[in-house]
């Protein structure tokens, strides 16, 4: 079952519980977001998307009151894309007003953590293990 053009329920459920419990603007954020890195796929396995409470417990370094308990945030890499270059991009269109449901942005060794918090302007974080 698809939530969007370019997102199905199977991709962004729990891998602990199976629900899917994500935002409307979880997903018009994933959307605009594909559409600013020039359309190309997010790919959101094996990575998370929404975690229920438990399954959020079990993840090294989720914080209790994390985004993806919440359904407003989505973990990604894309191929061929370093999750540094993804970030720069993002944080730079974020700044210029392009992504305005862009509320978190975080990147690791793995891929990029965007998501749709309730505040305003950009929180952001790098917590990869090399800088570059």
């Amino acid at each position: 079952m698809n939530l969007s053009a370019h997102f199905t329920v199977e991709e962004c459920c729990c891998k602990h519980c199976g629900k899917c419990e994500v935002t409307h603007d979880l997903i018009r954020l994933a959307e605009s977001v594909r559409r600013y890195l020039g359309n190309r796929p997010m790919i959101t396995k094996p990575h998370s998307v929404y975690r229920c409470k438990e399954h959020n417990a079990t993840v090294k370094g989720a914080s209790p009151d994390s985004q993806h308990v919440l359904g407003r945030a989505m973990d990604f890499h894309i191929d061929g894309m370093t999750p540094w270059t993804i970030y720069v991009r993002l944080r730079e269109g974020s700044k210029r007003g392009q992504l305005p449901l862009l509320h978190g942005l975080g990147v690791y060794d793995w891929g990029v953590h965007i998501d749709c918090r309730e505040k305003t302007g950009l929180t952001y974080w790098d917590s990869r293990s090399k800088k570059e």
